[in-house]
């Protein structure tokens, strides 16, 4: 299912979550039909980070009288901790940049929202899962494609800009919240 290209799976989740659950274009048909399109890969990093564990730490947990659990939780998810992180700025990394399958699923555009509305009811509050939405990629091949502005590549150029930085903090945090779990995790320096 990783080989999958995302168009395909922007069809699926098209057939499947706009028409059949009758969900609609929303934020939240994006989110499961990207969840999809993204849960091989992370569980196949994951998997990979948690078998490169040593068998001779697992070994050593169960022979200090750990259980099983404790000894999962304990020695193997935290020395296994640096490639799970990586998995998830791998996936997260192809969310960022995924448009297909959102253009199928999320809608190709943006309504205008209301930040001031906290009612995740409302069909105008930035928080209702159940609004289409327009994600940067998205936006940055609608400019591409359909803008009529005279400055369509200036305001293209900014908006790939404006990914590349997200994602660049993106990664940036993620590395340093992970290191800082890591060390109180194992201890280490």
């Amino acid at each position: 299912m990783s080989s999958l290209p995302s168009v395909v799976v922007g069809l699926f989740g098209y057939l499947l979550l706009v028409n059949q659950l009758n969900m609609g274009f929303s934020i939240l048909s994006g989110a499961i039909a990207l969840t999809f399109f993204n849960l091989p890969l992370l569980t196949r990093n994951i998997e990979e980070s948690l078998n490169s564990v040593p068998d001779l730490q697992k070994e050593a947990g169960i022979s200090l009288g750990l259980s099983d659990w404790k000894t999962i939780t304990k020695i193997i998810v935290p020395e296994g901790l640096p490639g799970i992180l990586t998995g998830v700025i791998l996936s997260s990394g192809r969310v960022f940049g995924e448009a297909a399958a959102l253009i199928y699923t999320a809608g190709q555009s943006a309504p205008s929202v209301s930040y001031t509305n906290w009612n995740i009811f409302n069909a105008n509050s930035f928080l209702n899962p159940m609004r289409p939405a327009e994600t940067l990629a998205v936006h940055i091949w609608k400019v591409n494609t359909e803008a009529v502005t005279p400055d369509a590549h200036a305001i293209s150029s900014g908006s790939s800009a404006v990914l590349i930085i997200v994602i660049l903090i993106f990664n940036l945090g993620a590395r340093f919240i992970g290191n800082h779990i890591y060390k109180k995790m194992t201890a280490a320096k």
